[in-house]
């Protein structure tokens, strides 16, 4: 059923929890096959791939390896390589809860007309507490990027209509590509914690692409404008939403502020 899409650069010291979190899961026969694609790492995250699996031959791990493109260009290397019906996607420093593959099968199972699931708990979007399975419209996705990537999966034949990941682009990439399931109707979240994010860090951003907090800002804001572009939502909301993203980064700069002075006072 799935293909496991893994892109892994630098994370020596984390993938092997990354690939343990799949092999751990109660429905490890949805997984077809496991696609590591090694972005030209340099430190010791290839060798202990290699390792791992020599010592778990049983998993259907498929290992590629190149110069450093960076994660679109991986991604969709490693979609493109794929075999399966659905796609299943996870970085090399997240892993997924056991239940997670199991969980979303589930809710496919019980409504075929989804394309695009994801995964987040606890999910609010205006304050307002969201429960079981949510679709999400335009303007909530505006409102809130609540989609992480490791709880994504999607048909295959879908994302690959829809232009998959764009390479030219480096910060909220991902979220440019998952809001075009908009087209289709179906941007589906189960308020379920299935994943979780950016183990071995101690804060969200610490490192990272996520660290470049006001080029993450300015890239949700392209989305939000190519929304408006793709007629999802109006330009007074877009106008709106702009303005509100403004005000977002002002409370996630501080926050983030924050997080750096206590990690330096505390090491």
């Amino acid at each position: 059923m799935f293909s496991v899409i893994i892109p892994a650069y630098n994370c020596e010291k984390t993938i092997r929890q990354v690939l343990d979190s799949v092999r751990r899961q109660t429905r490890f026969d949805l997984v077809e096959e496991i696609i590591v694609l090694n972005d030209g790492s340099t430190d010791q995250t290839g060798k202990i791939i290699t390792d791992y699996i020599s010592s778990h031959p049983s998993m259907p791990i498929l290992y590629l390896h190149h110069k450093n493109h960076g994660v679109s260009y991986t991604r969709n290397r490693g979609i493109h390589a794929a075999k399966a019906e659905w796609i299943a996607l996870l970085d090399g420093d997240d892993v997924w809860l056991e239940q997670k593959l199991e969980r979303q099968a589930q809710v496919l199972a019980a409504h075929p007309d989804i394309c695009f699931l994801g995964a987040k708990s606890p999910l609010k979007i205006l304050l307002k507490r969201r429960h079981g399975l949510c679709k999400i419209t335009a303007a909530e996705l505006c409102l809130r990027s609540c989609t992480p990537t490791p709880s994504v999966v999607f048909k295959k034949s879908v994302g690959e209509a829809l232009g998959l990941f764009d390479e030219s682009r480096q910060f909220a990439e991902d979220i440019q590509f998952y809001q075009r399931f908009l087209l289709y109707d179906s941007y589906y979240i189960l308020a379920e914690k299935l994943v979780q994010i950016s183990i071995q860090k101690k804060y969200f951003g610490e490192s990272g692409l996520t660290s470049h907090i006001q080029k993450c800002s300015r890239g949700r804001d392209k989305n939000i404008i190519e929304l408006y572009r793709m007629g999802l939502i109006r330009k007074p909301f877009m106008a709106a939403m702009l303005l509100f993203s403004q005000i977002k980064f002002c409370r996630r700069w501080l926050i983030w502020s924050a997080h750096r002075c206590i990690a330096k006072l505390h090491p």
